[in-house]
Order: structure tokens, then sequence, then C-alpha cells
């Protein structure tokens, strides 16, 4: 089994590239690596970031950020503790990080490797805020977008949020305490009035967008389109100042050349995001030490799983021996079953008497080196020539 590396493009390494990808969807992404004969992978999407975990190596294009196995987890731990966001210490990446895993695991594409790294990551995210003061305070897009728009215009106005999904909700959490007038707006009127029902907000649907701009005075911007919402062609019948936050990614809010119409967006968030890190650097350090040590710890529990897969090819190629050599035995002398059920037993002690040393050297050399994704390759092929053989072996004799 080939170790676990990474793609990643994502808003801070790859900017560019990351526009463009994030407008793709999962499907993409995983027809991607199935074309490239990758079969074992977990595909994180967020915001800010498109990551693919796999097992395999390949030779990307420059423009992929391409990181190598142990980096890769390295990276996974980061991005899971909230050092790698665009807002240090935030939590909602956990949620995210969850759901890619289930996703995985709900189509086939995950394996025992990837999912114990994932809920490692799980694990030690929670661990990281539990210890530290990473998380303190707002850190989520949705607190910062509103204590932007709080600080330099007021929330006590009628407010839109467009969106029903788990943004939208964070939204609403945050509002529920302010005396402004609030509707959530989404494409399924369904979804738009349960959420709204919840947080006693009002809900309309999309049908008429510049009518929903026009009716309130802060504008949010919260859904998964590739496209824009509100557009620079809805300029002219957009009436009065209007305040707009686009916390989405690809942006729903186009630019517009209008003085009265205010737009925040992840660059407005990116400000703030600054001052946040220059505000956190103790709790990030206490961080990438218990970071340091949880990556020791996986690594050697990530050489264990693969010592054990080799030690089990062991007994498999073992058994396979067996079992021709007793099938050899049963044309030469016909033993009958009582003479087969201890002819078993002897044979297996046998094995295990033989390959007990042998396994034990194994999972020592495997401790102490990081060759063992080729150890298992060849140990791998071995089997699979030997079991190749068995079945030709079979059929030549059926026949």
């Amino acid at each position: 089994m080939e170790d676990i590396n990474l793609l990643s493009w994502n808003y801070k390494d790859t900017p560019e590239e990351f526009n463009a990808m994030i407008k793709r969807d999962y499907p993409y992404f995983e027809n991607l690596m199935l074309d490239m004969g990758i079969k074992n992978f977990i595909i994180l999407i967020t915001c800010n970031r498109v990551e693919i975990y796999f097992h395999g190596d390949l030779k990307p294009d420059k423009n992929i950020s391409y990181i190598k196995y142990p980096d890769s987890i390295k990276h996974l731990f980061y991005v899971s503790s909230g050092l790698e966001s665009m807002l240090i210490g935030e939590n909602n990446i956990l949620r995210q990080i969850k759901d890619s895993l289930e996703i995985a695991r709900k189509r086939g594409s995950s394996d025992k490797f990837l999912d114990f790294a994932f809920q490692k990551a799980l694990s030690l995210g929670k661990n990281v805020r539990n210890k530290t003061d990473i998380s303190r305070g707002k850190t989520s897009l949705s607190s910062i977008g509103l204590d932007l728009i709080n600080k330099n215009y007021g929330l006590k106005k009628k407010i839109c949020i467009i969106g029903t999904g788990k943004m939208a909700e964070s939204l609403l959490s945050y509002l529920k305490d302010e005396k402004g007038d609030v509707t959530v707006a989404g494409r399924n009127i369904g979804h738009a009035r349960d959420l709204a029902m919840g947080y006693g907000a009002n809900y309309e649907d999309l049908s008429d967008i510049v009518s929903l701009v026009n009716n309130h005075d802060i504008i949010i911007t919260a859904t998964s389109s590739k496209k824009y919402i509100i557009d620079k062609n809805m300029a002219g019948k957009i009436k009065g100042q209007k305040i707009f936050l686009d916390i989405s990614n690809p942006p729903n809010i186009e630019k517009i050349e209008r003085d009265d119409l205010k737009i925040l967006n992840f660059e407005s968030i990116k400000e703030v995001a600054e001052d946040t890190l220059k505000q956190r650097k103790e709790e990030i350090k206490k961080s990438e030490g218990i970071i340091k040590n949880e990556l020791n710890l996986f690594m050697k529990k990530i050489n264990e799983m693969h010592s054990d897969d080799i030690i089990s090819y062991f007994y498999k190629f073992a058994g396979n021996v067996k079992d021709d050599e007793i099938q050899e035995l049963k044309r030469k002398i016909n033993p009958d079953d009582e003479q087969l059920k201890y002819i078993n037993l002897m044979m297996n002690s046998f094995i295990n008497k033989i390959l007990a040393p042998y396994t034990n050297s194994v999972k020592s050399f495997i401790d102490n080196n990081g060759r063992y994704s080729y150890i298992l390759g060849e140990y791998e092929k071995m089997l699979n020539n030997d079991m190749g053989k068995s079945e030709k072996k079979k059929i030549k004799e059926e026949d």
C-alpha cells in the first residue's frame, strides 16, 4: 500500500488556480482521480480549499500544490486545528472534515489508512481547541462579517440572508439577539421556510432577486452557487444605499461600481484575519507542539498497521502453500477426514513456529524504517503471483 499524498488548491498557496477549481463540483474531482487510476481518496472541499488525500504517486501540473507523506498528514493536522484557515482557529473545518470522510465512506473511496488519518485529524482538532485558546473569540467568516457590518453600519436594519446551508444557519444564530428584521431567501422555498422558522425569521424565494435586494438594507450571500446571484447588470435597478456581505466562494456578488453600494467580501475579512494571526502567535506555537507530538504517534501507528499487513501476507502465502501441499497429499495417499484434521493442525503449528521469529523481526524493522511501502508492495506481488498460480493449477486439474 502506497503512502498518503495530497493534491491541494487553496486560497493561500494557489489562489488563481483555486478560484477556478472551486467552481467544480465533487464528481469532477472524483472522476479526476479515477481517470488517473487512483481508487482510494478523500476529497475535502471548503470555501478556502480543495484538497484530495490519496494513495498513489503522481506527477501533477506545476500549478497544483503536491505534498507527499508525511508532510501531507502534517498539513491535514494543521487544517483540522484551524492553523491553515483564513481565520485562525475557526471551528467549521472540523464539520467539513467529518463530512468529507463520511462521503468517501459512502462512495467506497476511503480505506482503513485514510479513515484512520481523518479520524485522527478530527480528534487532534478537538484536542488543540481544548488545550489552547486558538479558537477563543469569534473565528468564523459569518461572525467576523457581521462584526464588520455592525462596526461600520449597524445591524438594526432589514437584513436578507440568501442561502439555506450551514453558513446561513450560522448567520441566523449570530443575529437572533439583534433587533433587525431578518429574512431567509433560497431557491427552495421549503428549505428557506424550515430554516427561518427555527429562528423566528421571515422567508422568501429567489424568483425576483431585484425586489428582494430593494426591500432590504443589508444583503448577505452564503450559497454554493457557481454563478453570480447579484451581478453588475442589476446596478441600474437597485434603489438606494445597500450593504452587501458576500461570504461565498466562488463569489455570489459581482463588483458593482456605485458609491452607495458597499460590498464586503473575503478581501475585507482577510484584513481581520491578519490581525487575528498577530494576536494568536503564542497559541499557534502551543498548537504546533501538540501537532508535532501527534504526528509522531500517527506515523508510528501507521507503521504498525503496515507491518500487520505484511505479516498477514506472510501467513496468506504460507496458507496457500499449505493448501496446495494438502491437495497433492490427498492425491497421493487419499487420507481420511480424521487424518486430514491432524495434518492441518500439524501444518498450522509448523507455519506459526517457523514464521513467528521472522514476523517479530519485520515488526521491529518497520518500526525503524520508512521503506515499508516498498516491502509491502513486494510481498503483495508475491502473494498475488502465488494465488494466480494456485488458481491456474486448480483450473487445469478440473479440466
